[in-house]
């Protein structure tokens, strides 16, 4: 296991110096860690590289296009196993997004898969032979093995363009927006309705999820999470993914607090029935914050941080917990919020 976590340890230390600190220096040193030969497969459909000579000149133009980027790792993991003595496969997942400087209305992001192989030269120093990037895509469905339904799409599409641009709106890993479009619908939407509830949905323990099953199976379960919230909530309601395990739904009319209170319910069975299922009969629940628009001047900003604040007293009350808050200036009274066991 040492020679494993070593491999995973250098794996993880090339993609903060490729990522986080893209210095003249850094890239040095991973161009360094190539053998020969050295192949390299990226994202993109240019990016196949059969030799360390062509990849190490597409490294230099990737360095050019880094001085006006920045990105911050969202989500890592890394698994090693050994072919022989001295060769060894990585693989695993970053999930990275730009960091920008000043709000933005669109930011770079991106959930890679990679796998590297690595080869023990005479000298004992472990070197990559072959490194692989790859992308999940949404669009293909569970058991394809080829992206069907999404050409069936574009085959029906009559505006490319609204294509593209639904796709740019969207969460590549589950299907429901990304936090920046989800921001943007609500704010439209507090512009144009009087009344809005804001559900923020924050899955309990999901760490433990990814260590104890693995990360393909924490991705299930937010994918599986999505498809809950979709069933649950109306047509005209706007469903988003925050980042990592936080999901949020905004709505014009949740029919009151007795109907909204039966939703929740019904919409935690399906979720334990379908998560015992994943999880082999395990089960990790989930809590819900939810604010209301109460006043016609309430920002996003305003109506995020309440609901925010809900789900923060939802989980301190023991998690699998709906708590409301109806008030605008953030605080969690007994007499301003109610909270109850899901």
């Amino acid at each position: 296991m040492e020679t494993e976590q070593y491999l995973c340890d250098l794996t993880k230390q090339m993609f903060y110096r490729y990522l986080i600190e893209p210095t003249e220096e850094n890239y040095s040193k991973i161009v360094s860690s190539w053998a020969e030969p050295f192949s390299l497969i990226g994202t993109g459909k240019h990016e196949i590289y059969g030799c360390a000579e062509t990849a190490i000149q597409s490294m230099a133009e990737n360095q050019r296009e880094a001085t006006s980027i920045r990105f911050e790792i969202l989500d890592e993991w890394y698994e090693a196993r050994m072919i022989r003595a001295d060769i060894g496969i990585v693989f695993g997942g970053v999930w990275v997004r730009e960091k920008a400087a000043h709000p933005a209305d669109a930011l770079v992001e991106m959930d890679t898969r990679f796998s590297i192989v690595y080869e023990r030269e005479a000298s004992g120093e472990w070197k990559m032979v072959h490194i692989h990037h790859s992308m999940p895509y949404f669009d293909q469905g569970a058991g394809e093995y080829y992206p069907k339904e999404l050409s069936a799409k574009v085959k029906e599409a009559l505006e490319l363009v609204a294509v593209f641009k639904k796709k740019s709106e969207m969460d590549l890993m589950t299907g429901v927006l990304n936090h920046a479009s989800f921001q943007r619908m609500v704010e439209k939407m507090l512009a144009e309705r009087e009344a809005l509830y804001l559900y923020i949905i924050d899955l309990d323990d999901f760490k433990s999820v990814n260590d104890t099953y693995g990360h393909g199976t924490g991705d299930t379960l937010l994918k599986f999470m999505a498809d809950i919230l979709r069933k649950h909530f109306p047509d005209h309601a706007v469903i988003g993914r925050l980042g990592g395990d936080e999901f949020a739904v905004c709505q014009n009319d949740c029919g009151g607090r007795t109907e909204t209170e039966a939703r929740l319910t019904r919409m935690y069975e399906d979720y334990r029935a379908g998560a015992r299922e994943i999880l082999k009969g395990r089960i990790y629940g989930y809590s819900v914050g939810a604010a209301a628009k109460v006043r016609t001047d309430t920002t996003y900003r305003q109506l995020y941080e309440q609901a925010d604040a809900a789900l923060y007293a939802a989980k301190k009350q023991g998690k699998n917990q709906f708590y409301f808050l109806p008030r605008t200036d953030g605080a969690v009274r007994s007499s301003a919020a109610e909270g109850r066991n899901l």
